[in-house]
């Protein structure tokens, strides 16, 4: 169902991606095993994800696991490996990856009370070896990747020695924080472990107006529920083609709300979103908030704000220059979380329409 509020988890289930799933599929056909997924917030990178690779498993019987990079971090944010072993060990074990292999890895014990790890200091090489041995191919996917930045081993160096000695296995990443998992990769930097890999990026966009009517047409038509398509405008205008926030209309929709209610509904929720997504910038600086907001009131009536008015608006709001280095800095970090981009020199807008209503308000 599209209006389900879950990530899709069939091909199925997807709506306007495959394309995207083809590209997919050729890649891992050409025996490429590094990927990287990118898009905004709530474009439905996990839905892709778990569509594509539970695909992949029924049709052509390549296993996968999804380590959920943000959820590792939460438990662990310094030592995310031993999480990450966890939950692929639980992955072979559900899956059947590597059968009798498992009981000769190191530091695992195979109990009755299911999977435990013995050693506090356990070698993760271990695991991705025996994923290598026991499959012909398997994927072992990071969802929202550039969390594992904080670790205090850099992982990096493990994914570059999984990409170049175990050929089995396919190594997915994806971000909504593009430019801070660009930053975590390093893929550019000649002396990072991973420079000079061959990555095959996807991108997925957000809806064009015409996808987002048809999405929203055929959401509501599951319901059995026609609805009158230019009432559907102010949704596409408001929500511009992020399929997150155009579930969460449909469902406010199918649980009786009217059109407009349902609207801001759903800038309620983003409001909370965006600000919580927003927490890590402001422990950094308030200055971020301020230049964030600066942007927002300028670019009214015009779509974008320009380097010199940024800088004069947070001045006079901060009461205090900045100087141009700094506010070079912030521009670009607020451009790796997502939350901003550029359209020419010198020119930045807030790409997306609910990120602005959000900052405006702030």
């Amino acid at each position: 169902m599209l209006f389900d509020i879950h990530p899709k988890t069939s091909i199925g289930e997807l709506f306007g991606r495959k394309a995207e799933y083809l590209s997919f599929l050729d890649a891992v056909e050409k025996r490429r095993n590094f990927f990287i997924i990118t898009g905004p917030r709530r474009i439905g990178k996990t839905s892709f994800l778990y569509a594509t690779l539970n695909e992949l498993e029924k049709e052509y019987d390549i296993p996968y696991a999804v380590i959920d990079a943000r959820a590792a971090t939460s438990v662990n944010s310094k030592y995310p490996q031993k999480v990450i072993a966890e939950r692929l060990y639980k992955a072979i074990v559900r899956k059947g990856f590597i059968g009798g292999i498992i009981s000769r890895l190191k530091g695992i014990n195979l109990g009755g009370a299911g999977i435990e790890l013995r050693e506090e200091n356990f070698d993760i090489i271990d695991v991705f070896s025996a994923i290598n041995e026991g499959n012909e191919l398997a994927v072992i996917a990071f969802d929202e990747a550039q969390y594992l930045r904080f670790s205090n081993e850099d992982l990096t160096k493990l994914f570059a020695w999984v990409l170049d000695s175990l050929s089995n296995i396919v190594l997915v990443f994806t971000g909504s924080q593009v430019g801070v998992l660009e930053n975590f990769l390093r893929l550019d930097d000649g002396g990072s472990p991973l420079y000079g890999r061959y990555e095959v990026r996807i991108n997925l966009p957000r809806f064009n107006p015409s996808e987002s009517l048809e999405f929203l047409r055929r959401g509501f038509e599951e319901y059995g529920i026609g609805v009158n398509e230019r009432e559907l405008l102010p949704v596409v205008n408001t929500l511009d083609g992020v399929p997150g926030w155009l579930v969460h209309y449909g469902a406010h929709r199918i649980d009786g709300l009217r059109n407009d209610e349902a609207i801001e509904r759903v800038l309620e929720k983003a409001t909370k979103y965006v600000q919580t997504e927003f927490e890590e910038l402001d422990k950094l600086s308030p200055r971020y908030r301020v230049v964030i907001r600066a942007i927002a009131q300028l670019s009214e009536g015009k779509g974008y704000a320009r380097w010199e008015k940024i800088k004069e608006f947070a001045e006079r709001e901060l009461g205090e220059e900045i100087d141009e280095k700094s506010m070079r800095g912030y521009l670009s970090k607020l451009m790796d979380y997502g939350f901003l981009e550029t359209i020419g020199y010198g020119k930045y807008r807030i790409p997306d329409p609910v990120m602005y209503r959000v900052f405006k308000r702030m």
